[in-house]
């Protein structure tokens, strides 16, 4: 039999282990992140489809949201966990010079910054989510430091610690009861 002091001190070291192994546990299943597959509705003047979505993929890990990666899709149908990019082009008064033969619209940039609509749904596991607008002013091309700045920032708005995403789901926790 054992008597009281022994069975203060089993609870102890027993406890003791408990509080050792249980944060590894923990920051291993907070380590784990969710892979979005990337997809494009079109393509943008100076982007192909498929260039698109290794675009957005890239620009997208460049914001660093330790809970997401980005994987560009590979266009065999929605992936359950996704990203999808829509790109409108707004009506522009600027005026343009008429050409007879022109590049097909994938291969030509614009010659200026042209307004767009930018839309990003998010689904997971088949399900849509939520949806973030932007708009902003490109030139297109894999080189347009403000395609890829509002890439960033539609990204964080999405996804972010603050974003759409945080903000439904903020909502759908459960409340309790003061009574």
């Amino acid at each position: 039999m054992f008597n009281l002091r022994e069975r203060c001190r089993a609870a102890l070291v027993i406890g003791l282990a408990l509080v050792v192994l249980v944060p590894p546990i923990a920051s291993a299943g907070a380590e784990t992140s969710i892979t979005l597959k990337v997809e494009a509705a079109h393509g943008l003047p100076g982007l192909h489809h498929s260039a698109l979505c290794r675009f957005l993929a890239a620009h997208m890990t460049d914001v660093r949201l330790a809970d997401w990666r980005f994987e560009p899709g590979e266009g065999d149908g929605a992936a359950p966990n996704r990203v999808e990019w829509t790109f409108k082009l707004n009506p522009y008064a600027g005026g343009e010079v008429r050409q007879f033969v022109r590049k097909p619209v994938a291969e030509q940039g614009f010659d200026v910054h042209r307004p767009v609509t930018i839309e990003v749904r998010l689904y997971l596991n088949g399900k849509y989510q939520t949806l973030v607008e932007r708009q902003a002013m490109i030139q297109g091309g894999p080189n347009d430091p403000d395609l890829a700045g509002a890439v960033a920032s539609a990204t964080e708005s999405l996804l972010g610690p603050s974003g759409a995403y945080r903000a439904i789901n903020v909502q759908q926790l459960p409340t309790h009861d003061a009574r």
